[in-house]
């Protein structure tokens, strides 16, 4: 894992060290975030092309169907 560390000085004068955790998203973040930009894609879409938005959400819905299945059965997460 990857750190940032700064020196920062308290009250007391004594320097400190803070180190933070860099953020990483993994596959799993991206997939989360695919599924409600699916749904509202579909909708704009909808209202763009003139289809049926029940229609369209049922066309999102196994969209993002389709990346969850990825996401627990083909490609499911491991432990370390």
């Amino acid at each position: 894992m990857s750190t940032s560390s700064s020196r920062t000085h308290s009250s007391d004068g004594q320097y400190t060290d803070r180190s933070a955790p860099t953020p990483s998203l993994s596959r799993y973040d991206f997939v989360l975030a695919l599924i409600p930009t699916t749904f509202l894609l579909t909708v704009v879409a909808a209202g763009l092309v003139g289809v049926a938005v029940p229609k369209a959400l049922a066309v999102g819905s196994v969209l993002a169907l389709t990346a969850v299945v990825d996401a627990l059965f083909i490609n499911p997460p491991t432990g370390r």
